[in-house]
């Protein structure tokens, strides 16, 4: 197996079996699996082939996405902010006027290098202390890891050298929090190397189906889709899509349409194509956030031991924020709650399924011929309004979406898992 494909394991610490455990690949800091055990039963929740050779060809699954998420138009497009201007010619991939998640080789096909935790360019020395004392493990590497990549400039046709770390890592339960598994915590940082500016919008393109494990050794594949999960969404808007898919730069309000998502079943008015829409979320004036970029100046002086204090990291894992958006099953008894910085998400059923490889713990035979169907999973991408540096109108309270080297990008998402027990139903 190539090396890109040789997962790592990350699990939280136990005297017997992990209860959360998590394999991460260098390609593409692919989270390959999601394993949690409910009562006797192991479940993964996201989908994907056995074989991790086999995301090759399986893309955009459970991938980091960049240089810039979803769909931008194909064309010279010049960015300027803080003084700095360059010129991007984005890649067309989807087709000759859309690129499509970072353009023909974007990072969810690199292959990312792990750092020790002391190596981290990108974090500063209080936030490394926290990494290695938050959880009570010996061993902060056992559940925390850091991937560093260089987009070198003009990759894609994005302008700027940049530097990149993302942190993986799993927390455990706070005493009392009831019925808690752990949590899971990526968090996307971004440097240009060079002076200039350059659009950035990162997520990850995972998709979540918390019943696919009850599934093992069953026939009929139609019970692997996620319809009957139920889904919360706090969204006021979602951004309106051209026939090519691309953004208008408006937004329509989802009060009374299909997409106002309030605990409701994923079935109820569930669009003929399936879902593929961006919802913008309402604001949350009185939730304090994790900053979207950090101050280089204020970050150097950081790190260097200047100033202390700044860890955002900490900040994240002590978080109480409700979130954001919570997808559960009556019938695994799981449920999963998210939160992030970012504006919004996007919402994807899967629509298109890869029909080639299933995960054996899914019932698949783990061979090619044996895949998923369409509407088998909920994928949940947390980043920035659509092409939102062409369209930084349309939603004021976001970011425009360009890096300067005057800041470091910062930007994360936090999932909460829970066992419902009283729905749990054993194996």
């Amino acid at each position: 197996m190539e090396k890109r494909y040789q997962g790592e394991w990350l699990s939280l610490p136990s005297a017997l079996t992990p209860p959360l455990a998590v394999e991460v690949l260098p390609h593409g800091v692919t989270i390959h699996r999601i394993i949690v055990q409910v009562e006797g039963r192991t479940h993964d929740v996201l989908i994907g082939p056995e074989n991790p050779n086999d995301y090759e060809t399986f893309k955009y699954t459970n991938t980091i996405i960049g240089r810039y998420a979803n769909r931008v138009r194909v064309e010279e497009h010049t960015v300027k902010k803080d003084g700095f201007e360059r010129v991007a010619r984005l890649v067309g991939n989807e087709s000759p006027e859309v690129s499509l998640h970072g353009g023909l080789l974007g990072f969810d096909f690199a292959v990312w290098g792990r750092l020790p935790l002391e190596s981290a360019k990108l974090f500063t020395p209080a936030e490394i202390r926290t990494l290695q004392t938050f959880t009570s493990t010996s061993d902060p590497s056992d559940n925390t890891a850091i991937y560093a990549y260089t987009s070198e400039d003009g990759d894609q046709g994005y302008p700027g050298k940049l530097y990149l770390e993302t942190l993986v890592t799993l927390l455990p339960p706070a005493q009392g929090e009831k019925g808690k598994v752990g949590s899971i915590v990526i968090l996307y940082r971004a440097r240009l190397v060079n002076e200039g500016v350059t659009p950035i919008n990162l997520t990850h393109h995972w998709g979540f189906n918390l019943d696919a494990s009850l599934q093992e050794g069953e026939s009929g594949r139609d019970t692997l889709s996620v319809k009957d999960h139920r889904l919360s969404i706090k969204a006021s808007h979602t951004a309106e899509l051209l026939p090519n898919f691309l953004p208008s730069g408006k937004y329509l309000p989802v009060g009374d349409t299909v997409h106002e998502h309030n605990d409701k079943l994923i079935k109820e008015g569930f669009p003929d194509h399936g879902y593929d829409h961006y919802y913008l979320l309402a604001p949350r004036p009185d939730v304090k956030l994790a900053p979207h970029r950090i101050s280089a100046k204020e970050f150097d002086a950081a790190k260097a031991g200047q100033v202390d204090g700044l860890n955002i990291v900490k900040e994240i894992f002590e978080s109480a924020n409700e979130p954001v958006v919570e997808l559960r099953s009556e019938k695994s008894g799981l449920k999963v709650d998210f939160d992030s910085n970012q504006a919004g998400l996007m919402l994807y059923t899967n629509n298109h399924a890869n029909k080639q490889f299933r995960k054996k713990i899914h019932g698949g035979s783990g061979t090619k011929g044996d895949g998923y169907i369409d509407g088998s999973a909920a994928f949940l991408e947390f980043h920035e309004p659509l092409s939102a540096f062409l369209h930084p109108e349309a939603t004021p309270n976001s970011t425009d979406t360009l890096l300067t080297s005057n800041e470091i990008y910062n930007n994360f998402v936090r999932v909460d898992i829970f066992v419902e027990s009283e729905c749990v139903r054993r194996g």
